[in-house]
């Protein structure tokens, strides 16, 4: 009996706070990006808005850039730029969001695109990288969502320029081996190692049939950065002495606990003659420049005004982790490279940063055109008969007082004769 009342006292508590439940679980949101730690990446979750790049069609995630393959057979509907398009959960449900309420979209209709996304990132060189990111793709001839049908093998990679490359074609990007799966989310990971103090990171997506819907989503990327090994030094080993005498052995010093040794930023603006992100020699320092150095939750660390001469300006003590730059240009002065940069320091090593800008083009003054003179008209001939009616004119009135004359003896010959 007691059994039963105490199952029936559980059985009446469920029934009275499952409506408390239930809301709870509707209404629960989404896990955020977890398993991430140490992220460098800029705006890695496409939560921090997107603007457009030169078109609308083409609204990117702010701290993303777009890149697309140009051709061959553009006519016929291959390697077209995609439109480029946020994914915003309250307006398309959280079908095609990973995490969090916005995805990066880019998609064409009945043509193809090998295209993606990258993203530049200050890292010292020989450092390890590890990338992942979540991608789901959809392909089909038919406008159901949930289907695939004859899907356009539509296939998606991640990859990583080491040398810090911004061309998705290059032949330096090491990718990951193409996936082709519709519909799920899949994960995609891929290491690498830094051989220069600024890398990049792609996102691509890759169809190779012309169908309906070529799209993919992309969420919840990551890039995180471990510190070169030093190499070890061969040191020799000094040759043994034989002793006679035993001596008493001392007792073993205890081991201190190495203190973590603090890493910094090191920070330049310099004149990007060849337009190529990196400071090439001759290329001069620039002053008046505005660099802010943030943290991890982007609150500011230090704010630095570029003086043109005693660049590198670093600062250091700077515990292993990311940071973020933002640079504003010295007047007259438009960028070269990006102006928002995450950087990995890492412990005992500065990460150098050098920013690229070049002067605004002075636009040309257009000359005023002087007044042309009129051209002075020359006098033209008058004709003979207007010369002769002039002559007429003056001498007119001769003539009348002439022929007046005239018809007077005119009359009185005739009274004569009659």
């Amino acid at each position: 009996m007691t059994l039963r009342r105490l199952l029936g006292t559980l059985l009446v508590l469920c029934l009275a706070t499952w409506p408390l439940l239930v809301p709870c679980l509707v209404l629960a949101e989404p896990a955020t990006q977890e398993g991430c730690a140490g992220n460098v990446l800029l705006n890695p979750g496409f939560e921090d808005g997107f603007s457009d790049r030169g078109a609308g069609e083409v609204s990117v995630a702010n701290g993303w850039n777009p890149w697309w393959q140009d051709g061959p057979r553009q006519a016929e509907g291959y390697n077209r730029r995609p439109e480029y398009k946020p994914e915003d959960a309250s307006r398309y449900t959280r079908r095609r969001i990973h995490s969090g309420n916005w995805a990066q979209k880019f998609f064409n209709t009945f043509s193809t695109h090998n295209a993606g996304l990258f993203q530049q990132v200050q890292v010292p060189a020989g450092s390890k990288l590890t990338l992942s990111a979540w991608v789901q793709a959809w392909s089909s001839q038919d406008p159901n969502p949930d289907a695939a049908v004859a899907p356009g093998n539509y296939r998606v990679s991640i990859g990583i320029d080491p040398n810090g490359g911004t061309d998705g074609t290059s032949p330096n990007v090491v990718w990951t081996a193409p996936h082709m799966e519709y519909n799920t989310w899949i994960h995609l990971e891929l290491q690498s190692v830094a051989k220069a103090g600024t890398i990049t990171v792609f996102l691509r997506g890759s169809p190779e049939f012309r169908v309906q819907f070529n799209d993919s989503y992309w969420d919840d990327a990551c890039l995180t950065v471990v510190n070169p090994t030093p190499r070890a030094t061969n040191t020799p080993k000094p040759t043994p002495t034989r002793t006679l005498t035993p001596t008493p052995q001392a007792s073993p010093t205890p081991t201190l606990t190495p203190t973590p040794v603090p890493g910094g930023i090191c920070i330049s603006v310099f004149e990007d003659a060849n337009e190529n992100g990196r400071r090439d020699e001759g290329e001069k320092l620039v002053a008046g420049a505005v660099v802010t150095i943030l943290d991890s939750n982007h609150m500011e660390l230090e704010k630095h005004t570029t003086d043109g001469l005693s660049e590198p300006y670093c600062l250091s003590d700077l515990a292993a982790g990311t940071y973020y730059l933002r640079r504003q240009n010295a007047p007259g002065y438009t960028s070269t490279v990006a102006d928002d940069w995450g950087v990995a320091v890492l412990t005992g090593a500065n990460t150098s940063v050098e920013l690229g800008c070049k002067l605004k083009p002075v636009p040309s003054a257009t000359p005023t055109a002087s007044p042309t003179p009129l051209p002075t008209a020359t006098p033209t001939p008058r004709p003979v008969l207007r010369e002769l009616g002039n002559a007429v004119y003056q001498v007119s009135g001769l003539l009348l007082a002439a022929f007046a004359l005239l018809i007077l003896l005119g009359l009185r010959y005739l009274r004569k004769r009659t």
